[in-house]
C-alpha cells in the first residue's frame, strides 16, 4: 500500500512538543532525516527512553501536536529496536512516524520540507 503526500491539510499550522499519545496510535510512514533536523525542526525529544527499560524497542521519540485551531493531529517521530540510544544520531536515518491519522505524516513532512506553512509554538 502506497499513500500518495498531499501535505498537511491546512495553509496555517502550529505545532509543539506534546507528551499525549492517543490510543489508536500506529506506523503511518517514514522521514529521513539526520537527528540534528529534527531538533533544529522539534526541539529536543521530549519522550527519551534512553536509559534501559527492558524491552529496547524505543530510544528517542517526539510527541508532537500539529493544530489548525480546529483539529488537532498527533505524530510522534521515533527511532525503533536499535542497539543503542545514539544510533540513530549519526547521518541520515530512516525515522519511523505515527498516528492516529495518515495526515500526521504529512505534517512531519511539511514541518521538515516547508517550514513557511507552520509556527512552532515553544511552551
Amino acid at each position: 500500500m502506497s499513500t500518495t503526500y498531499q501535505g498537511c491539510r491546512t495553509t496555517v499550522t502550529t505545532y509543539q512538543l506534546d507528551d499525549y499519545v492517543p490510543r489508536g496510535s500506529s506506523l503511518r510512514g517514514h522521514v529521513k532525516a539526520t537527528y540534528i533536523a529534527l531538533v533544529d525542526t522539534f526541539g529536543e525529544p521530549n519522550i527519551l527512553n534512553a536509559e534501559s527499560s527492558g524491552d529496547d524497542k524505543v530510544h528517542n521519540e517526539w510527541g508532537i501536536r500539529f493544530s489548525d485551531g480546529d483539529d488537532d493531529i498527533y505524530a510522534t517521530i521515533y527511532d525503533w529496536k536499535e542497539m543503542d540510544a545514539y544510533d540513530s544520531h549519526y547521518g541520515e536515518y530512516r525515522w519511523h512516524v505515527g498516528g492516529n491519522q495518515v495526515e500526521a505524516i504529512w505534517c512531519v513532512l511539511d514541518a521538515l520540507n516547508s517550514p513557511e506553512t507552520m509556527t512552532r509554538i515553544d511552551t
